[in-house]
């Protein structure tokens, strides 16, 4: 679930060798790309709620998500608005695994003069939900090769992903979700 990046990757995917479902059929895994470009943190409970009243509860779900709250919202209300809702997806639905998907860099931030504010926020934001992901004993999923300074990762807005930068954000989601499927590790890349 999440927002423009989620949703660009998903349609992406669809087009790649393994298709939408990431080459991961053969671990028996289905994805289903629920996505809607401009989400916030606070669409996401309610987008939660609708869907798991349309299907089954997956076994996983990966959240990418809050980098379009990030500008207009103080990091410390961020931070709980994410640990309530994780709290309570775990309540709604205690048999899902939840992925955390680090929010990730930019050149560009839309909406601020104070870009560099917002990327120690953007830090900040990770490192909490990191920590408390891992004393909930879930998933987290981290991009280190995507830098805001490689601008070739990125589209001409400096905010989306470039076809570049997609594939190798897809290429980690799917080698996270197999790590994660496989039971080899709670965090991928694994910490160093």
């Amino acid at each position: 679930m999440g927002s423009s990046i989620p949703h660009w990757a998903g349609i992406t995917a669809a087009s790649r060798s393994g298709g939408k479902n990431l080459n991961l059929d053969r671990l028996g895994v289905q994805v289903k790309w629920i996505t809607k470009s401009g989400m916030k943190w606070k669409d996401l409970d309610s987008s939660f709620e609708s869907e798991i009243k349309k299907w089954p509860a997956p076994n996983y779900i990966f959240i990418h998500l809050g980098a379009n709250d990030l500008v207009f919202m103080k990091s410390k209300e961020l931070i709980e608005n994410i640990k309530c809702s994780i709290l309570r997806i775990k309540v709604f639905a205690p048999d899902i695994r939840i992925i955390w998907s680090d929010i990730l860099p930019r050149p560009y931030w839309h909406g601020t003069l104070r870009p560099k504010l917002v990327e120690i926020a953007r830090k900040r934001v990770n490192c909490a939900v990191r920590s408390f992901i891992k004393t909930e004993g879930q998933y987290i999923s981290r991009y280190p090769a995507i830098k805001a300074s490689e601008h070739n990762l990125f589209r001409h807005d400096g905010c989306h992903l470039s076809q570049v930068g997609i594939g190798i954000f897809l290429n980690n989601i799917q080698a996270a979700i197999e790590t994660f499927v496989l039971g080899v590790a709670k965090v991928f890349p694994p910490d160093k």
